[in-house]
């Protein structure tokens, strides 16, 4: 942020980060996620969670170290919701439909509509856009369903032409970040807006724009960030400009993941990364009960988490 923003954390700001992770938090190593979200706000706010203490302490206690989030062959088994693009599962070298009746290729194919040339298989345990392989309808065969492991067959989402202005090409994800509450009730804590570079087949997290939303109509911020914290004002490769622009359809897709996360009330905390297609309906990616990332909402609207008393946890 110091060579690209021209960002300098003043020494004041430095010393109030370090304190507050030692008293607050337990340890100074919190202390520099607590630099990041000071040079990124240009102050300090009390009750920021750094993404290493989020990682360290937070995580296991309130997701109760589950980690059926990564097993996208069982996400429909769980969420059962319309909402997941998902076709069929391999699992153990056996193809599934999506109510986990066993059935041959044949009738894998059969369920794919005839328009659909190209099918997503997408690897449990994948993330971060790894272990996504596009493959045509008319090559997808056992052996190349085998040799992705366990793994589920997706149905292509073709996206809202509001994400095709930003970057045409690649699926735009907006990651939407839902926490139980003290009261038991699941709300939106954050979201942000991800999209891809030029000569990308799809987002992945190493290659792309990240844009903060800014309210429940799902306003953008006024500039975006890549993987390196540069600031943009506009897209870097097709030069959208981020600041008054709406994402259609941000308020059903935040509904939905709350909903969604209210029927699994084992999780405290669920990022979830959706889309939304050409009609406005929102689509499911994928969930994370893992480490999700907070870290860019923390810097660019949090204090995200305050009032559950997380900041908390070392003292137990």
């Amino acid at each position: 942020m110091r060579e690209h923003n021209g960002v300098q954390l003043s020494p004041t700001l430095r010393r109030v980060a370090n304190a507050y992770a030692d008293e607050v938090l337990g340890s100074r190593r919190y202390a520099p996620w607590l630099h990041v979200y000071a040079a990124v706000q240009h102050r300090f706010v009390e009750g920021w969670l750094p993404d290493n203490y989020f990682g360290r302490v937070v995580v296991p206690k309130v997701n109760n170290g589950l980690r059926i989030t990564s097993l996208k062959t069982a996400t429909n088994m769980i969420l059962d919701t319309p909402a997941l693009p998902d076709v069929g599962y391999m699992i153990d070298g056996a193809i599934y439909d999506r109510q986990m009746t066993r059935i041959d290729l044949t009738t894998l194919r059969a369920a794919i509509d005839p328009d659909v040339s190209t099918v997503f298989v997408k690897s449990d345990a994948s993330s971060r856009g790894q272990g996504v392989r596009p493959i045509a309808v008319a090559a997808l065969t056992d052996a190349a369903l085998q040799a992705c492991g366990n793994c589920v067959v997706q149905l292509p989402i073709h996206q809202h032409p509001f994400f095709d202005e930003i970057i045409p090409g690649t699926l735009a994800t907006i990651r939407v970040t839902t926490c139980k509450e003290p009261d038991g009730i699941v709300r939106r804590r954050a979201a942000y807006l991800r999209v891809g570079r030029a000569n990308t087949q799809w987002v992945q997290s190493d290659n792309s724009v990240r844009i903060a939303v800014t309210s429940n109509d799902g306003d953008l911020g006024d500039v975006g960030f890549t993987e390196d914290w540069r600031q943009w004002t506009a897209h870097p490769d097709s030069g959208f400009v981020f600041s008054g622009s709406r994402i259609p359809g941000f308020a059903a897709a935040s509904s939905l993941c709350t909903s969604l996360h209210q029927k699994i009330p084992h999780f405290g905390i669920v990022g979830w990364d959706v889309a939304v297609n050409r009609v406005g309906e929102t689509q499911i990616i994928e969930w994370n009960g893992g480490h999700c990332d907070i870290k860019f909402s923390e810097a660019t609207t949090g204090p995200c988490f305050t009032g559950l008393n997380w900041s908390r946890f070392h003292d137990a």
